[in-house]
């Protein structure tokens, strides 16, 4: 609640205190500890499956960078140095475009539409999924969200809203993917 209102109340011991809260929620899960309830679900703008690599060379990588981590922090912090800047750099340019970035009403109503063939509850994953498109489109230098922002936030934006069917096999991100097509073509 206090992530959707924007201000946290304080109640304790006869004292109230309120002030103003912004921040990012961020969680991470098992899925095999539990699913987490829909309503919570439905609070979390993204969400990403994290799957251990399929191939070699990007398990080695992973091994490598972790025990170079392990040995000697503060040089591996020195070695991705660049790296984080020049990202850090690129997310705070985009941050400065990002309330110019205008989404059209045809890209409003897809997402809308694509919402409504998921069967999603709510307006939430409209709005999270016009506010991704538009945070792309900022990051790769767009003047303004578009479709092609749309489809690659969607199964980030929507998978996790889905209902869960239990006679239907198909994950979620399958769903999407057949849902995208449909509304925005191959």
């Amino acid at each position: 609640d206090v992530a959707a209102s924007g201000e946290n109340v304080v109640e304790r011991e006869g004292l109230s205190m309120r002030h103003p809260a912004r921040f990012v929620l961020v969680g991470s899960g098992n899925p095999e500890e539990g699913e987490l309830r829909p309503q919570l679900l439905d609070r979390f703008g993204l969400s990403v499956d994290v799957r251990t690599p399929a191939d070699i060379a990007a398990r080695v990588e992973v091994v490598k960078r972790r025990d170079a981590f392990e040995r000697d922090r503060a040089g591996f912090v020195e070695t991705w140095r660049a790296a984080d800047a020049k990202l850090r750099g690129k997310l705070v340019s985009a941050r400065g475009r990002l309330a110019r970035i205008a989404t059209p009403d045809a890209t409003l109503e897809r997402a809308a539409g694509l919402c409504m063939m998921l069967g999603t509850d709510g307006l939430r994953g409209e709005i999270a999924l016009v506010r991704a498109g538009r945070a792309l489109a900022a990051v790769v230098g767009a003047s303004a969200g578009a479709d092609a922002h749309l489809r690659r936030m969607a199964p980030a934006a929507l998978r996790h809203r889905l209902r869960r069917n239990p006679l239907d096999d198909t994950g979620s991100g399958a769903r999407v993917e057949r849902a995208l097509v449909e509304t925005f073509g191959a």
